[in-house]
């Protein structure tokens, strides 16, 4: 395949595995020279084994961080900061997009960006929605669930200090009866205390606001 047929047929595409260029190239080695040759020439964009990015300008489809998080593990959804930040719950964009995923855990530094994937047991694979993010379309956790990812992948109490450092904003987003109602199917005391904790915390925020 020359390089221009490439581009005009996955230039649509986010993101370029190495298995769907193997309808044209039967024979695989002569497909990973060729693909190196590309990497190394500046025409691809190697983010893992068997996964290539378009350079910007020759790209007909964006490709978010969140859209190529989805993608470069599967199934995943993005999720605790970096899901809070695009829902407008924390003043700040995070540099690493953190995923949840039931596969296992990984981190991959990319040229594109930083990409951690944190493990979760099946039946705390839920709690996500499609989402439109930098031009593109996501799977990224719901307000409520992206709290409790971050509570249920972290250590300790979440006590008052550490609601506090998150710098929640906006929370009218959150449902805190859902929140509570969810971190009751982690089968975590910890995880249902921190509900607990953070449904109250909003709550009062709400009610001094009321009083300004």
């Amino acid at each position: 395949m020359k390089y221009d047929t490439l581009v005009e047929r996955f230039g649509d595409q986010p993101l370029i595995e190495s298995r769907a260029l193997r309808l044209f190239y039967p024979d695989t080695r002569a497909m990973s020279v060729q693909l190196d040759r590309w990497v190394k020439a500046g025409r691809l964009v190697r983010l893992k084994r068997g996964a290539y990015l378009l350079p910007a300008h020759l790209r007909r489809a964006p490709a978010p961080p969140e859209r190529l998080a989805n993608l470069l593990v599967s199934p995943s959804y993005v999720s605790c900061e970096r899901a809070l930040y695009l829902h407008g719950l924390i003043p700040e964009s995070v540099p690493l997009v953190t995923s949840v995923t039931p596969t296992r855990p990984r981190r991959l530094d990319t040229p594109v960006g930083r990409f951690a994937y944190r493990h979760v047991k099946p039946d705390w694979f839920f709690g996500y929605a499609q989402v439109q993010v930098g031009g593109g379309q996501a799977l990224v956790a719901l307000p409520a669930k992206a709290l409790l990812d971050l509570v249920h992948l972290s250590r300790g109490e979440l006590v008052p200090a550490r609601i506090e450092a998150l710098r929640l904003q906006n929370t009218e987003l959150v449902d805190t009866k859902d929140l509570v109602e969810l971190a009751g199917r982690s089968g975590t005391p910890r995880v249902r205390r921190a509900a607990a904790r953070l449904a109250g915390w909003i709550e009062a925020e709400r009610c001094a606001g009321e009083d300004l």
